[in-house]
């Protein structure tokens, strides 16, 4: 067991599943649709008409 996490290939191995993962989230947050949706849910807290109805 102690060679498997001695092998020097899983430090590669581990930096580019983070820096592809990284890269995923990064593209899907600024991808061109998503500015609306993200502007509807920063006005969340500030809607008046959805706490008065509650």
């Amino acid at each position: 067991m102690k060679e498997f996490f001695a092998n020097p290939d899983l430090g590669l191995i581990g930096l580019l599943f983070f820096f592809i993962f990284f890269c995923t989230i990064f593209l899907w947050t600024f991808r061109p649709g998503a500015k609306g949706k993200y502007q509807e849910h920063a006005n969340i807290p500030l809607d008046e008409n959805e706490a008065e109805t509650k």
